[in-house]
């Protein structure tokens, strides 16, 4: 959909908003050439893929290109950065996780964004953490687990000591003193890895659609809790952590959203939120990035930016 006003029309609402010839014409006729969206993770992971299943609804409905950057390195920093010092004029866009948002600024100090940087559009996938143990587990149940780290060591995996998973990890133990070891792995990739090798008992990853749901659906590996306070809609007889007693842990749910910067003229951000909750209620889409990922409904650019701030005041408070 493009933004249409006749020149009459908008000659009239110069007068009496005060608005510039230059920003007018910018958001009458946008777009007006193709859009870049930035993914600050490399090509292959969850992000990437669901953000190109929805770029072709967002070419048909913007009618124009959309162009998919992989940009990575520095855990987002990289992309990111890139993303917020472009110009806020629609053109390029973001597709980040809500961890490559927040974490760099909170971690790292300047990085040249922070999470008042991005002005959401609308979420693109989930995958809240969970805690799974290879099939042939002794652990039938989040309790059998806690039960041995109560009165031993279980060997935890975790997908770095700076990721969501590591940090929400870090937070349980010194909540709890329970006896979990956290071992920080190359992405989920490498953690499953180490599950299903037994070099670990037991991992504590996001659900993503790449690593970990393959393996919950092969029956490769069980999920015994997850991280997040509301049971997932996909595993309804999974308990939260909240459920089993340990609660007040940071933010636990990844998701990813489509963004673009704070001073974006409100008319281009209107095309885009139109565009977005089209194409995230589209059969097709939500087909193409499956239930366990796509949200149940659309969650849009106010609702997400919200979830951002309360990440960001989780994670900041967690490295205090």
């Amino acid at each position: 959909m493009k933004l249409s006003i006749p020149a009459a029309a908008a000659a009239g609402m110069l007068l009496v908003t005060g608005c510039s010839l230059t920003e007018e014409a910018a958001s009458d006729s946008y777009p007006s050439r193709s859009i870049s969206v930035i993914v600050p993770v490399p090509a292959g992971s969850s992000t990437d893929l669901s953000t190109r299943i929805l770029t072709p609804c967002l070419e048909k409905e913007l009618d124009t290109t959309v162009v998919v950057e992989n940009r990575e390195g520095g855990s987002g920093a990289v992309g990111n950065g890139v993303f917020a010092n472009a110009e806020p004029d629609g053109y390029t866009l973001v597709s980040t996780t809500a961890a490559n948002a927040v974490l760099p600024p909170i971690l790292e100090g300047d990085v040249g964004f922070d999470a008042d940087s991005f002005r959401p559009l609308g979420m693109i996938g989930t995958a809240p953490i969970v805690l799974v143990v290879p099939a042939e587990s002794p652990f039938q149940t989040a309790e059998d687990f806690f039960a041995a780290a109560e009165s031993g060591t279980v060997m935890l995996g975790v997908p770095g000591t700076t990721s969501v998973p590591g940090i929400s990890a870090n937070a349980l133990i010194a909540s709890t003193q329970l006896g979990i070891e956290p071992v920080p792995f190359d992405g989920n990739g490498g953690t499953m890895n180490a599950v299903l090798s037994g070099e670990v008992q037991a991992g504590y990853m996001s659900a993503d659609s790449g690593v970990v749901l393959p393996r919950v659906e092969s029956g490769e590996v069980r999920v015994l809790a997850t991280a997040i306070t509301e049971p997932i809609e996909t595993m309804p007889d999974v308990p939260t952590l909240e459920s089993l007693g340990y609660s007040d842990l940071p933010y636990a749910d990844s998701f990813w959203f489509l963004a673009t910067q704070p001073d974006t003229p409100d008319e281009v951000v209107e095309v885009l939120e139109e565009a977005m909750e089209t194409c995230m209620t589209s059969e097709e889409v939500v087909d193409g990035l499956g239930e366990s990922v796509a949200p149940s409904s659309f969650i849009d650019g106010d609702e997400v930016a919200d979830l951002l701030q309360q990440a960001a005041a989780d994670y900041a408070e967690g490295q205090s």
